[in-house]
């Protein structure tokens, strides 16, 4: 899908919906840790073209080491950085994420996944795996931080299976389908950008039960999490694209910790 479709995402501001109702609440999570955070290096899981890399290093990270699974997206990223070496990115599958950072650690500037990290995020990828392959994800990722390191992840809202509807900018096709029935469906979507276009998407289907499961069989403890949507001023800025979306909860953001010491269970 995203090697069909990689241009399309490429950005330096706010295009599709998510950038202005999903990905500033990441950011948000993200601004007392890299405040101030010069040394800070950060493990973007799922970078795409690099959008919320870019955003960080612009918050203050020192570096950020980014993976995607599509070729073409890391074309994109690798384009836009135009050599900058404060951003490093390879293709990969996140289910081999210590692999693939241990395989290609000379070109990352890292001795070893272990630990590597003060800070992780993972943008809308876990809306692309299974409960087990999140799991599993998730569990490489606590192994990739150092004690007290964040890691910051957005899906699309559980609640999103019932929003179906034809005139809605960020819509699933799930009509008929059941809240703990369609558990590891694939469903696809869209959402649309600003300019009018429309993006193509997919969401594995989870519960709020499946990532509070995931959290904390890692080993991680929940610092934070918010329900994101509509804001007033996202209805100020352009009411004609937000409103057959507003008082929908869109989005769910977690941020997490990795506690000092802690051993991965």
């Amino acid at each position: 899908m995203y090697n069909k479709q990689a241009s399309n995402w490429v950005r330096t501001e706010p295009s599709c919906l998510s950038d202005f109702t999903g990905r500033p609440v990441v950011f948000s999570m993200l601004e007392d840790v890299l405040k101030g955070g010069d040394d800070k290096v950060v493990l973007d899981v799922g970078c795409g073209e690099g959008y919320c890399a870019r955003k960080v290093v612009e918050m203050g990270a020192a570096r950020v080491v980014g993976s995607d699974i599509s070729k073409e997206m890391i074309t994109c990223a690798l384009d836009v950085s135009n050599g900058d070496d404060r951003f490093k990115y390879y293709e990969a599958v996140a289910g081999n994420l210590l692999g693939g950072l241990n395989d290609n650690r000379d070109y990352l500037e890292i001795d070893s996944a272990e630990e590597a990290f003060d800070v992780a995020m993972a943008v809308f990828l876990f809306n692309y795996l299974t409960t087990n392959e999140m799991e599993e994800v998730i569990r490489q990722i606590y192994t990739t931080l150092k004690p007290g390191g964040t890691f910051v992840f957005s899906v699309p809202h559980p609640s999103m299976i019932f929003c179906h509807h034809k005139g809605a900018i960020f819509r699933l096709n799930s009509e008929n389908k059941g809240y703990y029935s369609s558990r590891n469906q694939k469903i696809t979507g869209t959402i649309a950008k600003i300019d009018g276009t429309t993006l193509n998407i997919m969401s594995v289907h989870k519960t709020l039960a499946d990532y509070m499961k995931a959290i904390f069989s890692a080993g991680f403890q929940i610092v934070d999490i918010q329900e994101a949507g509509v804001l007033e001023e996202h209805m100020k800025l352009h009411p004609e694209f937000f409103q057959s979306v507003k008082d929908r909860p869109l989005h769910l953001v977690f941020k997490l910790q990795k506690p000092n010491g802690g051993d991965l269970p």
